[in-house]
């Protein structure tokens, strides 16, 4: 074994993509993948314990379109067993291995698992059963579960197709060469982590890395990578300097505005925008442009469109293109998406910026008062850096929510109740992993208070 050594390597060529091979001929024409352990150590090509693996699952009766779920924690293991389900046309369904087993069960029913994997466990038969579609464009290559951030994430079918294009019209903005160091804390089990983190990686011969979150400051201050994919939060804890050091990368899951997009501008990543439907990439921001609160970047490899609400005012985002997920998977049955004429409809309000959007709230985040008014929060809420959070579902007037103080030039232009100031805990808890507040939660929280 070899230690983590995070700079590029001399002598590896970049693997030309073909846009009619498949993720399996696509994954096994690279020269190396390289997939090391959390503490840095390289075991090998993870497609060799794959082939093992493989003939393990085809000996349990399994046939292409069954659905594997993998419940491993990032590493080499876990990417073995995603390409042993490749190479079989087996459907790989990664779950975190720290989700509650009553949780874990509810998601085996969801997608209709046929086999699990977990650690220090063979692959488990549970029932024999199979997609009917044969074709890779049909059939899905993995599924993977929605943030959930309300609870309870629905299952997604994503095909091969979709994640390569995803993948390989990413790459043409990030431009990363083969052997660049890429050392992340994003679960695989999310679209994020696995579309651009890791599939990528694998496509592009990056040498990928994964830590827990806990210990992923001091890592990447003491081996820092070339590349960085992360949410909000995390950039609270990283140093200026690490963060300026950066070659590049991309920050997603939630709106960025305030201070931290303004200490943003001083580095080399980019904001990126999308959701796990759109396996998951939409749009992409230029490096270091940081310009605005809330904005999502360009369109990269779909179309995009706003349509107008004249009931309520707004511009929601549509999205089409070959990034579209397959569709649903409830009760084991796959449901296709529904499309207004092609069109996925997000749920996401937006403003068009620049060949771009701005992020302008969830259609869902919408909210009535008692006179009938309704209330789209989050433009009212973009002056105040993320200090002011409005509620008031069901009220007779907005409540705003105060992080810290009270801002000194607080105002609203709609009726509202006095600002009130929210204790650190209440904030804690209402503020999902990627670092976004969920509304409903702070609803439910203040109401209970």
């Amino acid at each position: 074994m070899v230690a983590w050594h995070p700079h590029s390597r001399a002598g590896e060529t970049d693997a030309r993509p073909d846009a009619t091979s498949s993720l399996a001929a696509r994954l096994w024409a690279m020269p190396r993948l390289c997939v090391l352990t959390s503490d840095g150590q390289d075991v090998g090509d993870p497609r060799e314990r794959a082939e093992a693996l493989a003939r393990e699952l085809r000996q349990l009766g399994l046939t292409p379109g069954a659905r594997v779920v993998v419940a491993l924690p990032n590493g080499p293991e876990l990417v073995s067993a995603f390409l042993a389900c490749v190479k079989s046309g087996l459907t790989f369904v990664p779950l975190s291995p720290l989700l509650p087993a009553e949780e874990t069960q509810r998601r085996l029913a969801a997608v209709g698992a046929s086999a699990l994997l977990a650690a220090g466990s063979p692959p488990r038969l549970l029932q024999a059963r199979t997609e009917a579609h044969s074709s890779e464009g049909e059939r899905a290559a993995v599924m993977l579960f929605t943030s959930g951030s309300e609870g309870g994430g629905r299952p997604v079918a994503l095909s091969g197709p979709a994640l390569l294009h995803v993948a390989d019209t990413h790459h043409r903005e990030l431009g990363y060469a083969p052997g660049t160091s890429i050392t992340g804390y994003l679960p695989w089990s999310h679209s994020f982590g696995f579309v651009l983190e890791l599939l990528m990686g694998l496509l592009y011969q990056a040498w990928l890395r994964s830590v827990p979150s806990d210990v992923f400051p001091e890592v990447v201050s003491s081996a820092p990578p070339q590349l960085l994919f992360t949410v909000p939060r995390m950039l609270e804890k990283l140093a200026e300097g690490t963060l300026q050091a950066l070659e590049g990368g991309i920050v997603g899951g939630a709106p960025l505005r305030g201070e931290l997009r303004m200490r943003l501008g001083r580095t080399r990543l980019r904001v990126g925008y999308g959701q796990t439907e759109c396996s998951p990439g939409v749009t992409l921001g230029r490096p270091g442009e940081w310009e605005h609160d809330d904005f999502l970047g360009r369109p990269i490899g779909c179309e995009t469109l706003l349509r107008q609400s004249a009931e309520y005012g707004y511009s929601e985002l549509l999205i089409r293109g070959p990034n579209l997920a397959l569709g649903y998977v409830e009760e084991g049955q796959l449901r296709p998406l529904a499309l207004s004429d092609g069109w996925l409809v997000t749920g996401d309000l937006a403003s068009a910026l620049d060949g771009g959007y701005v992020f302008r709230g969830r259609r869902d985040e919408l909210f009535k008062l008692d006179n009938g008014r309704m209330v789209n929060p989050v433009p009212l809420e973009v002056p105040y850096g993320g200090r002011i959070l409005l509620v008031g579902a069901g009220g007779r007037a907005v409540v705003p929510l105060a992080r810290g103080e009270i801002p000194a030039d607080f105002q609203l232009s709609i009726p509202h109740l006095p600002a009130r100031v929210m204790s650190d805990s209440f904030w804690n808890e209402c503020t999902t992993p990627s670092g976004k507040v969920s509304r409903r939660r702070a609803q439910r929280l203040f109401e209970g208070s």
